[in-house]
C-alpha cells in the first residue's frame, strides 16, 4: 500500500486535502440520508435549516447567512422547489426580490430529519473532539485568519520577502560598527525593561565583553534602511554560547529580518561545534519566544539554574536542539 503523499506535501496541499476530506464528509452524509430513506441531497441541508429557523428570507439574505454566492443559492432553490420543499414569493415592496421559505411537505420533511440532524451532531462532534482535539474551533479560528489575509496575499507577502532577504548582508563585528550594537539594543531593552549594568557594560564595550572573550557579533543591513539589526554568540566557556542581544530596530519591525538573522546564528554557532547553545529571555517578550520556538529552542530549566542569574528580568531559558 502507497503512502498517502499529501503527508508528504503537508500544507502545500491543503487545499487539497480540505477538498478531499469535504468530499468524504459529504458523501458520507449522503449515505446517511440513503440509510434512512431520505430523499435530501446534503448540499440543500444549510438552506433548509437556515429556513426551519428564519421562517422567510430572501435569496440575497440567505447569500449571506451561508456565504454562498447567490448563483449557486439560485441553483439550489430551483432544486427545492422542484422537490415541492420551497415556496418562492415576490417581495411586495420590490418585485425583483425573491422570498424563499418552507413548503408543507418541506416543514414535514425537516421534522422528520431532526432526530437524524441530532444524531449527526453528535457524530461530527465526536470526529471534531476525538484525541483531545478541538478540529472544528480550529477551523473557526482558520476561516477567520484566511478572512484577514488570504492565501493569494500571504504568498505575495512572503516571496516579497523572500526576495527582500535574499539582499539583506550579514556582517561580522568591526570596532566601526560598536555604535550600531549599542542603539540598536538599547532601544529594544528601553522600551520594555530597565538596562541593566550588564547591558550597559556590554553594550558599550562590546569587544571587551564579547569579541575578546571568544563571542561573536553580527549585524543585519538592508538595502535601504542599512543596519538594522544584531545579534552575537557569547562564549561561557566549555564550549558553551549564549545567543544574546539579538534586537532589531523600530524602522525594520515586520520585515521578519529578525528570524534571517536569527537563523544565520544559529548556522554560524552550529559551524563552530558549540557544545550547547542557549538563550536567556523574559516571558514578556512573546513574538522573541514564539520566533525561538520556530526555530529550534526549548525551554529547559536547567539551563535557568545555571544561567539565570545573569539578568534580573530572566524568567525564560531556552536551548537549541537539532
Amino acid at each position: 500500500m502507497h503512502n498517502d503523499f499529501l503527508n508528504e506535501l503537508a500544507e502545500l496541499a491543503l487545499g487539497s486535502r480540505l477538498k478531499r476530506i469535504s468530499e468524504k464528509m459529504l458523501a458520507n452524509a449522503a449515505d446517511v440520508y440513503q440509510n434512512f430513506n431520505m430523499n435530501i441531497q446534503p448540499k440543500w441541508f444549510t438552506l433548509l435549516a437556515l429556513l426551519d429557523s428564519k421562517k422567510q428570507v430572501t435569496i440575497v439574505e440567505a447569500s449571506q447567512f451561508l456565504g454562498l454566492s447567490q448563483p449557486a443559492l439560485s441553483q439550489f432553490c430551483k432544486q427545492l422547489v422542484a422537490e415541492g420543499l420551497v415556496n418562492v414569493s415576490i417581495g411586495r415592496e420590490d418585485s425583483r426580490q425573491r422570498k424563499l421559505q418552507l413548503s408543507a411537505l418541506g416543514k414535514q420533511r425537516v421534522a422528520e430529519m431532526k432526530p437524524i440532524w441530532r444524531a449527526v451532531e453528535k457524530a461530527a462532534v465526536d470526529l471534531c473532539t476525538e484525541a483531545n482535539n478541538d478540529f472544528y474551533r480550529a477551523l473557526i479560528t482558520f476561516e477567520k485568519s484566511f478572512e484577514k489575509q488570504n492565501l493569494l496575499a500571504r504568498t505575495t507577502q512572503y516571496l516579497a520577502q523572500s526576495a527582500m532577504h535574499n539582499e539583506i548582508e550579514m556582517l561580522p563585528f568591526s570596532d566601526d560598527l560598536a555604535s550600531h550594537f549599542e542603539t540598536i539594543n538599547a532601544q529594544w531593552i528601553k522600551q520594555m525593561f530597565v538596562l541593566e549594568d550588564i547591558d550597559k557594560q556590554v553594550l558599550q564595550q562590546p569587544r571587551k565583553h564579547i569579541i575578546d572573550k571568544g563571542g561573536k557579533i553580527w549585524f543585519a543591513k538592508h538595502p535601504k534602511l542599512g543596519i538594522v539589526a544584531a545579534c552575537a554568540l557569547l562564549n561561557k566557556g566549555d564550549g558553551n554560547f549564549e545567543l544574546t542581544k539579538m534586537g532589531v530596530l523600530d524602522k525594520a519591525r515586520g520585515l521578519k529580518i529578525g528570524e534571517v538573522l536569527l537563523r544565520f546564528v544559529i548556522k554560524e554557532a552550529i559551524a563552530l561545534n558549540v557544545n550547547c547553545l542557549f538563550l536567556l529571555t523574559n516571558a514578556k517578550c512573546e513574538a522573541a519566544i514564539h520566533l525561538y520556538e520556530k526555530n529550534g529552542f526549548v525551554h529547559d530549566k536547567l539551563i535557568m539554574q545555571a544561567y539565570g542569574q545573569s539578568y534580573e528580568r530572566c524568567n525564560v531559558a531556552m536551548r537549541f536542539v537539532v
